[in-house]
């Protein structure tokens, strides 16, 4: 059977957003847990700049809420302007009134069209941001495998080495407990071939495993 065709980065990425399709996933750069994982050391050129895209929709999200409230404050003035400077043409003041009343009503169209600007803002960004979160996510996932990867290649090369180490160690312990039981077969065989005084001679000269000392006294 022939290779398995390598999908591409683009064909990965539209795989992994149909998967995300309907899944609400938090704001990464705003969740505690995702900068415990990705501290600064660990991002790459790619998840910074994601990173900062996000947070920049974040803020113009942020700003288009707070400018809207300031137009709808700055409307109300002008309105109010507005209607204490209307005119049926008679007052003596009327010119002024007039041209306040053209000001105003500049003032009134270019605050609309800010106005139309920031609503039409505000319905784009939720799916701006929430693109742009998916495509961090994304990112960060297949930093997160490659990791894993790394790290699940390097556990099975130390669960190996363990094993191997394991079974050395088994073979030290026999071969210790071998010489051990040597030791003690001959000690016991000195003590009672020889008695405990003349082998205490001999002990003094050398120093050797003797094992447990009661084990090792005859009759005792």
């Amino acid at each position: 059977m022939g290779k398995k065709r390598k999908k591409s980065d683009a064909e990965m990425e539209y795989q992994y957003m149909q998967a995300l399709r309907g899944k609400e996933v938090p704001l990464l750069t705003l969740d505690a847990g995702w900068h415990a994982i990705f501290p600064d050391f660990r991002k790459t050129g790619e998840i910074k700049r994601m990173e900062k895209e996000l947070n920049h929709l974040i803020r113009q999200q942020g700003q288009t809420e707070h400018d809207l409230k300031d137009y709808d404050k700055a409307k109300k003035v002008i309105m109010n302007n507005i209607v204490e400077n209307m005119t049926d043409g008679h007052e003596p003041d009327s010119p002024i009134r007039i041209k306040k009343q053209e000001k105003n009503q500049k003032l009134i169209a270019d605050l609309n069209e800010k106005i139309a600007e920031s609503k039409e803002l505000k319905r784009q960004l939720p799916k701006e941001i929430k693109e742009a979160n998916q495509r961090l996510l994304i990112a960060c996932m297949t930093y997160c495998y490659q990791e894993l990867m790394d790290n699940t290649e390097i556990i099975e090369e130390e669960e190996e080495r363990i094993r191997e180490l394991r079974e050395e160690l088994k073979d030290h312990i026999l071969r210790k407990q071998d010489r051990e039981i040597r030791n003690t077969e001959v000690y016991k065989y000195m003590h009672n071939l020889l008695g405990a005084e003349v082998v205490e001679v001999f002990d003094r000269e050398h120093q050797v495993w003797k094992g447990n000392m009661e084990e090792n006294k005859l009759g005792e």
